[in-house]
Parts: C-alpha cells; structure tokens; sequence
C-alpha cells in the first residue's frame, strides 16, 4: 500500500513569521552593527582629513609627507594617509603647554 510521501518545495528555505516589532529590532541590530567600526580597521584620509585631524595646513602635509610614517603613496601624485597611522602617532607626540 502506498503511502503519500511528502515532497518538499523548490524552495527549501525555512519560513519565519516576525512581528513588527521583532523586526524592528533586527534592522535595529544591523544598523548597529554597520555604524560600528572596529578599531582595528584602517581606512586611508585624503590630504583635507589628515590636515584636520593633525591640525596643521594640507600644505605643511605634502611638504613633510616623505617623513611622516603614516603616509601612503597610491601613485604618481595621489597621497593618502592612514587613519590608524594618525592616531598612533599623535599618541607618541608630546603636547607643549604654553
């Protein structure tokens, strides 16, 4: 005697049913989480970001660039600089108090 067996859909993905609510709170989540930058991630600053951060002109930038340890040259005439090269080097700077 033949039993019906059951044929599972094309679609093998697990349906889930959410509340407004729970979903809000994913979506909370994940913006979290993509806001969130590790600390341990560098990202390279343009000559206007750098000059910001260090507070000093783009053009004192460019002119010490060679002996900055931060710098990073991308090609012919495109300067960038590390971001976590920035902040370690403001943390071995000393801070003159007038």
């Amino acid at each position: 005697m033949d039993q019906p067996t059951h044929k599972p859909s094309q679609d093998s993905t697990p349906a889930y049913t959410l509340t407004v609510e729970q979903l809000r709170e994913l979506i909370r989540d994940e913006i979290k989480s993509a806001k969130s930058i590790e600390p341990d991630t560098d990202r390279l600053l343009n000559a206007d970001e750098a000059a910001r951060l260090l507070s000093v002109s783009e053009d004192w930038l460019y002119r010490h660039a060679k002996r900055l340890p931060f710098t990073r040259k991308l090609g012919p005439k495109m300067l960038r600089f590390s971001y976590q090269g920035i902040l370690k080097y403001l943390a071995t700077r000393q801070v003159v108090k007038n």
